[in-house]
């Protein structure tokens, strides 16, 4: 049985090899670099600009968000203090027709990261900041390498899925504020293997309080009851948004919470939105099976395809767990859940993806260490959602696929993290499975 199972196992590679793949990885690493280059000099990171702009206008005591009541979705600004603060500093973003400045739609905690970048003007902080997610990026993805004792063809792999990742690009590009909440999952994610769970809550409470989406992980923590991790996540999160209700105003704590953040809990009709009920309520929109002449979905569309999610999630969770108490997650576990969130939040664009490289990087080692020549089918679903999600760029947006069934190809991202998921539920059955478990 031994011998039968040592020929199936994929070869060991052979003299060389290591040194072909650091070739390869070299070339896509000084073409990112370039691509940086390019941002450094000509970008916009027009997100980032909207933090900035709103920090700017925060810091004169003026309210920072533009919930524009009255509207389904966010259009064009209302809010004068923003646009005048945007004009001064030129953040304005350029439209055919128009100019607006992308609105802060982060809750008030965020507030915290971006109001020392104000202190200076803005082409000196779009700088610092882009220099700041590239060492975050490059941090995660060090503590990702070091921590999880990848095999070295993992690392070579992991970090060529890197370099081409369209969601890091993206995030570099426009300056996104996901950099950061990449590097927090993945500091959690790091901290919680070593069984540092005050440390690990810690990071996760911080990362929720900047960036609601962590918190369906900080619940599913408490449920499990590992309160330790989960429960000073919640106290660590409630502070922090505490303390930035104290610091910026009650004023603007309660626009957030009333006026902004309710906007996002219906999905946006749009192929940018990778979630489930992005791809529901776009797939309809586009086929006319209702939805007609509307910016968004309805509420209970959300909350189904969430709780559609959350219930696979839990069944695939649970099912065959071996001790019904407070045991620890595994990696593959917690790779289902940070994929599970995308796909149940009512909206997930391409920069929420740049989340999802820990969990590739899980499966780049299984399929290293683990994999054997008979196993196709999650090998396969890896690396086909590898190519959907960070391979294929911004063709989906194409205005010939924004109508009738052609909508089903501008969906391919959508798909990656589909199969993306499924790949992980097939290692977690078959971890389930395995007599060492």
């Amino acid at each position: 049985m031994m011998i039968s199972e040592n020929r199936d196992r994929i070869s060991a590679p052979l003299p060389g090899t290591l040194t072909v793949l650091g070739l390869v990885l070299a070339a896509v690493l000084v073409q990112f670099g370039m691509r940086v280059v390019l941002v450094a000099g000509k970008g916009d990171l027009r997100d980032f600009a909207a933090g900035y702009t709103a920090a700017v206008v925060a810091r004169t005591g003026a309210s920072f968000y533009d919930p524009q009541p009255g509207k389904s979705w966010f259009d064009e600004n209302v809010n004068a203090d923003l646009v005048a603060a945007a004009r001064q500093a030129g953040t304005l973003h350029q439209h055919p027709g128009f100019e607006h400045v992308h609105i802060f739609s982060y809750p008030p905690a965020m507030m915290f990261v971006f109001l020392p970048f104000s202190t200076v003007p803005f082409p000196v902080a779009k700088l610092i900041w882009l220099a700041l997610s590239l060492l975050m990026i490059g941090w995660a993805l060090w503590l990702l390498v070091r921590r999880f004792e990848f095999e070295r063809l993992t690392v070579f792999g992991l970090l060529f899925v890197a370099a081409i990742f369209h969601p890091l690009r993206n995030t570099v590009d426009i300056g996104q504020v996901n950099a950061l909440i990449f590097f927090g999952m993945t500091g959690f994610w790091v901290l919680y293997r070593q069984g540092r769970d005050v440390a690990a809550g810690v990071v996760l409470g911080i990362t929720t309080a900047i960036r609601l989406h962590p918190g369906l992980l900080v619940l599913y923590l408490l449920w499990k009851r590992q309160f330790r991790v989960g429960g000073v996540a919640l106290a660590v999160a409630c502070a922090m948004s505490a303390g930035a209700a104290e610091v910026f105003g009650f004023r603007d704590t309660a626009i957030y919470f009333e006026q902004v953040a309710p906007k996002f809990t219906v999905p946006l009709i749009s192929v940018e939105n990778h979630s489930l009920a992005g791809f529901l309520a776009t797939v309809a929109h586009a086929c006319g099976w209702g939805l007609s002449g509307q910016v968004v979905g309805p509420a209970w569309l959300a909350w189904g395809a969430a709780l559609v999610v959350i219930g696979a999630t839990l069944l695939l969770l649970l099912r065959g767990r071996q001790t019904p108490g407070p045991d620890r997650l595994s990696d593959v576990e917690l790779a289902l859940l940070m994929v599970a969130i995308p796909l149940a939040a009512p909206n997930a664009t391409v920069c929420h993806l740049l989340v999802l490289l820990p969990c590739i990087g899980v499966l780049l080692d299984r399929m290293v260490r683990h994999a054997v020549s008979r196993e196709v089918l999650w090998p396969a679903l890896t690396g086909l959602a590898v190519i959907l999600i960070g391979v294929v760029d911004d063709f989906y947006v194409h205005p010939l696929l924004a109508r009738g069934p052609w909508i089903f190809l501008a969906e391919i991202k959508f798909y990656g993290v589909v199969l993306l998921y499924t790949a992980l539920a097939s290692q977690l059955m078959a971890l389930r499975r395995s007599p060492h478990v």
